[in-house]
């Protein structure tokens, strides 16, 4: 019997030109290769996630080599292997000349050979040829959405007549690893999406620009623009947080209204909208759809509950082809809606010098790949000071960067650079291992009451197993959760998402305490208090700088001590500089700070860890 798309017969002609045709053009295809690139897995480390399905299949079927394969436009990579020389193992790709995976992701269909050497279909392929497979049988992995992108296979390096029994193991085997990718895509989608407006979140709109840029006739430009919403920090302040989130989901609408259908609208980040417009034959067309995204937003106020507000919007545009990045055209967008907003200006095109900082970022990144391998990069540790005492209480570990031929690169620089080329997780995950070490260290010397806080990137707080991470870090160093406390900034929170508040939740039950740093420079920090687990406020340093003169910061910082007081909440004061600013801090009850009044960042030999400054 025939099944699983077997051919009964090989064709007496070799029609391997012709069916190479089909294949390309169905490899190719653009949406079923961004539905692969999306998925994240290719060039991923190898997973035991996956490993144990070619294990079942190599066992079960009796092969001696199976595999779980991605296929893209040039190659596969094999995202599982079992039975593959030691080279090829440790390559985990080949070109698609020795794939026999191609067959069946172009078709979507099970391929099966019984004997390549007998079949002139397969005469010049190398994986028949130069790594002597003889016997194939492959599985495609179709998503949800229909998108061919690898397929599970069991091979044999002799003729096999695959029975229904073994096809339909195989085929079990793929519906599971099927049902992980499924899953994954969703997670994706649903961690690439703005909870409060439901529209693509910064991550998507990086992908979406970049297809527009790969999908860009010759003529045509994509255009980004970033929307501002002007005076939004008083209509927050004004109605407060909930009629706020309705600002944005009314003002989300009302840009939907006023697009194409081939415009894409998401939410940057915070009161900041973004709109990816395709095929715009040039800036002044671009000018002009800025304006009318502006009318459509200001013709009429927007009702939210009684009150009837006027929003209007300030835009920055970035305008690129084919040869420019998603990532930096919204960055320059941003750019550029910052300076018509320091300009009170309504629509800025994003200027010259702009595009040469892109290059610098772009120079910076290259120079970043790396760099952490070749031990370019080290943790400095600065006291976290009882005020009233003097007592260090603990350390804040800082990322430094010293590069052979840059020097010392500002954590400014290259942490947001770290964190659009993805670099910041490895990196945030060194930092924590280091700082949980040193602080171990610490505790043997006789500080078991020290602790150390480190801080933490969002794209860190939305990997799923970041929790465990932290546990197996703070285990493998012989401490507690109450050890640690993770810095997050209030950016984090904006639109998080359900992965980074399980992250939450776990940390909170390990002990791990979470601090809100730079407190009372972002758009809703009432709010935030409020929902997330939140242990400690760092006061922002511009609050702390005029305090001994500025007696509307005196009273700030006089409100946000009692607030914590009141919840429980430790308060830090950061950038303390000068002794008058302590006097003041300490009179007004905030308990801990830290600055360079008491120290700078110091490598882990130079800090002191029993040190006490300016006891009271």
């Amino acid at each position: 019997m025939r099944a699983f798309g077997q051919q009964s017969d090989p064709p007496t002609a070799a029609p391997e030109l012709a069916l190479v045709d089909g294949v390309v053009t169905a490899l190719r295809d653009p949406a079923r290769l961004d539905a692969l690139h999306e998925l994240g897995l290719l060039d991923s480390a190898p997973s035991e996630t996956f490993d144990r399905f070619t294990r079942l299949a190599t066992d079960l079927l009796g092969v001696p080599v199976s595999l779980v394969s991605l296929v893209d436009a040039e190659r596969q990579f094999f995202l599982s292997q079992q039975g593959l020389p030691g080279e090829l193992a440790a390559r985990r790709e080949t070109p698609l000349t020795h794939s026999l995976c191609k067959y069946a992701v172009a078709s979507g269909r099970p391929f099966v050979i019984e004997d390549a050497r007998r079949d002139p279909r397969f005469a010049d392929n190398l994986a028949v040829s130069a790594l002597g497979v003889v016997a194939y049988a492959g599985m495609p992995l179709v998503l949800e959405d229909g998108s061919a992108i690898g397929a599970i296979c069991a091979l044999d390096h002799r003729p096999r007549r695959w029975t229904e029994l073994e096809l339909r193991v195989l085929s079990d085997l793929g519906a599971a690893v099927k049902e992980i990718l499924d899953l994954r895509v969703a997670l994706a989608n649903e961690s690439h999406c703005d909870r409060l407006t439901g529209l693509p979140n910064r991550t998507l709109l990086v992908t979406t620009c970049d297809r527009m840029l790969r999908q860009a006739n010759g003529d045509g430009l994509v255009a980004v623009m970033c929307a501002g919403l002007d005076d939004f920090t008083q209509i927050n302040q004004a109605l407060g947080t909930d009629a706020a989130d309705s600002v944005l989901q009314a003002v989300s609408q009302r840009l939907k209204q006023s697009l194409r259908t081939t415009d894409v609208l998401g939410r940057l980040r915070g009161d900041i909208f973004t709109i990816l417009v395709p095929n715009v034959p040039d800036e002044q067309e671009a000018l002009g759809l800025a304006g009318r995204m502006r009318a459509a937003l200001a013709v009429r106020p927007l009702r939210i509950g009684s009150e009837e507000l006027s929003v209007t919007c300030t835009v920055g545009i970035s305008t690129g082809r084919e040869i420019s990045r998603g990532a930096d055209m919204i960055s320059e967008a941003a750019g550029a809606m910052r300076e018509a907003k320091r300009h009170h200006a309504r629509v800025q095109v994003a200027e010259e010098h702009w595009v040469e900082s892109a290059t610098a970022r772009l120079q910076l990144w290259e120079a970043l790949r790396g760099a952490l391998g070749r031990g370019e990069f080290s943790v400095a540790f600065q006291p976290l000071v009882e005020l009233q005492s003097g007592r260090t209480s603990g350390f804040e570990a800082l990322a430094r960067w010293q590069h052979p031929l840059l020097g010392q690169v500002s954590p400014a620089d290259f942490i947001p650079a770290a964190e659009a080329t993805a670099q910041i997780l490895p990196i945030g995950n060194w930092v924590l291992d280091q700082a949980c070490g040193q602080l171990a260290a610490w505790r043997r010397q006789g500080e078991a009451s020290l602790y150390v806080t480190v801080n933490v990137a969002p794209a860190q707080l939305e990997q799923p197993n970041f929790a465990e991470e932290v546990e197996s870090t703070l285990a493998g160093h012989g401490l507690r959760g109450d050890a640690l406390v993770l810095e997050i900034t209030e950016g984090t929170l904006l639109g998080s998402g359900p992965i980074l508040e399980s992250n939450l939740a776990s940390l909170r039950k390990l002990g791990v305490r979470i601090a809100l740093d730079d407190f009372g420079t972002g758009y809703s920090a009432l709010g935030y208090l409020k929902r997330f687990p939140i242990d400690v406020i760092k006061i922002d340093r511009s609050f702390v700088e005029d305090i001994e003169g500025d007696r509307h910061n005196t009273a700030l910082v006089a409100a946000i001590v009692a607030m914590g007081r009141g919840m429980g909440t430790h308060i830090v004061a950061e950038g303390i500089e000068t002794a008058g600013q302590l006097n003041v801090l300490r009179r007004l009850g905030c308990r801990y700070g830290q600055g360079f009044l008491f120290s700078r960042p110091l490598p882990a030999a130079d800090s002191s860890p029993s040190a006490t400054y300016y006891a009271a």
